[in-house]
């Protein structure tokens, strides 16, 4: 029994120290390499190695790394900034428009007066992009590949408006629809009621409901047409807000179609800005001539 015991307390010592060995091992490993990659950091730092700088601070030390060598954004403003520059030497054409935080900034296409942001750069990706918004619009006005403007938008603005003129027109003669009803639908009623006793109470009421009930329905349907008889100032004011949405319509229309013009001009079209922005990215961050290390 005590050589069993002796045994066990044998294996599980001889356990617990090959799980020291190996962890004392992988921690050794594991700052080792962080050891490494910190001076590989420092190095592509001082010579402005912007993909090394990217691959190991976006890699396992980005915590870290954001804690101690980027608290007051350093890191950001140096990697914004590399990104920049190349951006405008590649597109001189592009004018920085708005700073919207310490990695991400806003461009606009040449210096005409109502050019807006189009362009996105996040530095901390990096990734450029065409601003969300931007993009919705160029997919809603920009010029087909047959070159016909999209005009749908207006179309429907524009009908809701005949429609309205339309209601306003139809409304007296369907006001006056009703109220013959309504008149014929009285005197119905009347005749009934007249003939109410007391032992035939309950036949007439049955008599009366579906009279009721289509009065009731032809009396909603009478105050749906009323606002266009009474209240003109409200057929008026929807129509004043229909014309400022085809008015505001035609202005974005009229500006996408300023931008794709710009576009044609400096890339030759949205898909060729598309290829363009994507191989500047790819090529800034493998450029083809490599600094040598310090020792």
């Amino acid at each position: 029994m005590d050589e069993q015991k002796e045994a066990k307390k044998h294996s599980v010592a001889s356990t617990e120290t090959n799980s020291f060995e190996e962890i004392k091992k992988q921690a050794s490993e594991n700052i080792g390499q962080m050891l490494q990659d910190l001076r590989a950091f420092e190095i592509a730092i001082k010579f402005e190695k912007i993909p090394e700088i990217y691959r190991i601070y976006n890699g396992r030390l980005h915590e870290e790394l954001d804690r101690t060598s980027n608290q007051s954004h350093e890191i950001d403003r140096l990697l914004a900034q590399k990104l920049h520059n190349s951006f405008m030497e590649r597109f001189p054409f592009m004018i920085h428009s708005e700073k919207i935080s310490e990695t991400m900034n806003y461009y606009r296409i040449s210096d005409y007066y109502r050019d807006r942001p189009v362009i996105g750069i996040d530095s901390g990706i990096p990734e450029i992009f065409v601003i969300p918004k931007i993009d919705q619009e160029w997919q809603r006005f920009m010029r087909r590949a047959d070159g016909v403007l999209p005009n749908e938008e207006i179309n429907g603005a524009e009908k809701q408006i005949n429609q309205l003129e339309a209601k306003a027109i139809a409304a007296k003669s369907e006001i006056a629809k009703i109220d013959d009803q309504l008149r014929d639908l009285k005197n119905q009623e009347a005749a009934i009621e007249n003939t109410k006793g007391f032992f035939n109470r309950g036949k007439v009421d049955e008599e009366l409901e579906p009279l009721l009930k289509h009065r009731q329905e032809l009396e909603e349907e009478r105050e749906k047409w009323q606002p266009f008889i009474e209240d003109r100032h409200l057929t008026d004011k929807s129509r004043k807000q229909i014309e400022e949405q085809i008015k505001d319509l035609r202005l974005q229309r009229a500006v996408v179609e300023k931008e794709r013009r710009l576009l044609k001009k400096y890339f030759g079209g949205t898909a060729e800005m598309a290829e363009q922005l994507q191989s500047f990215l790819t090529e800034y961050l493998n450029p083809q001539e490599e600094v040598a290390e310090i020792d």
